[in-house]
């Protein structure tokens, strides 16, 4: 699962405080899948019009995709400005010349079904602890859960600040302190898509900057076309099992 580093510095501390856990935000997914999606719109865009913003949709006719955003993005970039080879967009909200104050990252293809299997939710618990303690040890995240995205499992993560540094035998020899610490909420769209919504929140983590966030995230529609070779192609829609 991608660990990329882009600019933002966030406080895990405040994020904590802020998110409380793993209750509010899959709470808010599992009521905005069963309402229409009018109803939705209106209680995403409360959040944004309480700090005098507007909120805006944003459509990636290149992947397929829509999302409601706080405010009507000042910029738009391709992922692989900051990371050569990556596919993706970056939404900027606000910046400081180059530095990126805050920006939504959106990735369509961010992991495989092995990192993240389709029986997410139908894991025993004992095994559903055993998958986040491996995330949180082998990609590094200092606080990892599982939460219902939209009407499927996914994961919300927060990369580490300290990090370890291991030698060639793969044994931790040293400490890190990393520069920049982010949200990601990892889930998969009804069209394929295997997607990563991803937090900059610089110089650290608000929580305005976590409410519009998780509210943008609950939007997120993945559309069944996308834009290829000058070309718009079908998507292959992905079989719903039974929900448990």
């Amino acid at each position: 699962m991608h660990l990329k580093k882009y600019v933002g510095v966030v406080s895990f501390l405040v994020l904590f405080a802020a998110m409380c856990s793993s209750v509010a935000f899959p709470a808010a997914a599992e009521a905005a899948e069963n309402d229409t999606a009018a109803a939705a719109n209106t209680a995403v865009a409360a959040a944004p019009a309480a700090a005098g913003k507007q909120a805006y949709t944003y459509t990636s006719a290149q992947y397929g995709y829509s999302i409601i955003c706080p405010q009507k993005p000042v910029g738009v970039i391709p992922v692989s400005a900051l990371s050569e080879g990556e596919k993706g967009e970056v939404l900027i909200f606000a910046n400081d010349g180059y530095n990126i104050q805050r920006a939504w990252v959106i990735l369509p293809d961010a992991f495989t079904d092995q990192e993240i299997p389709d029986n997410l939710g139908q894991m025993p618990e004992a095994e559903q602890k055993a998958f986040i303690g491996r995330l949180e040890t082998k990609s590094g995240y200092e606080f990892v859960r599982i939460a219902d995205i939209n009407g499927t499992k996914g994961i919300y993560a927060v990369t580490a600040k300290v990090v370890e540094v291991t030698g060639a035998d793969g044994k931790p020899t040293a400490t890190a302190t990393a520069d920049t610490q982010m949200i990601k909420i990892f889930f998969k769209g009804k069209y394929g898509g295997h997607f990563a919504v991803e937090l900059i929140d610089n110089p650290e983590l608000t929580k305005d900057g976590i409410a519009d966030y998780e509210a943008g995230v609950l939007t997120f529609q993945e559309w069944p076309t996308k834009h290829l070779n000058g070309q718009n192609v079908k998507k292959a829609p992905i079989k719903q099992g039974k929900k448990k």
